[in-house]
């Protein structure tokens, strides 16, 4: 008797757990190659990154979504426009890697935008200065990347 109540109950213990497994939330997807965890970014510019930061701060008010990273000594704003097309209106780069300038859309410079999975990405060349020569313009390659 005592055999069967043991094999009863660890029968019904499985299939609890067998009905628990089933219900539990699913895995995140994987994100596609080249996309960011979310609430990161990264930041390279002329081929030199500035690493992978969790300090971005996303906003969003209609089609405009607004990127800042870092600080007012050194990060990056970006403004984009996802109406029917992703465009980035504005790239503001402070003091990384040597580098200080801008992106302004068919003005300044020259960015483009996409989206690989969740993760915003912003590339191009923007116009501005060094630091070792802030009197003499520059050009600087950058890429931005941001999952918000």
């Amino acid at each position: 008797m005592q055999n069967r109540f043991v094999v009863v109950t660890v029968a019904a213990l499985c299939g609890v757990a067998g009905i628990a497994g089933c219900s539990s939330a699913p895995a995140n997807s994987p994100q596609p190659p080249g996309s960011l965890p979310p609430a990161t970014a990264q930041v390279t510019v002329n081929g030199q990154s500035a690493g992978t930061t969790r300090a971005v701060a996303c906003t969003q008010d209609s089609w405009t979504h607004t990127i800042t990273t870092g600080d007012a000594k050194s990060g990056v704003k970006v403004v984009l426009d996802t109406g029917d097309t992703i465009n980035a209106t504005s790239v503001v780069i402070t003091n990384i890697s040597d580098f200080t300038g801008t992106v302004l859309e068919n003005k300044i410079g020259k960015a483009e935008a996409s989206m690989i999975g969740t993760t915003f990405r912003v590339t191009g060349t923007a116009q501005g200065a060094t630091t070792q020569n802030p009197n003499q313009v520059a050009t600087a390659n950058f890429e931005v990347k941001a999952n918000c």
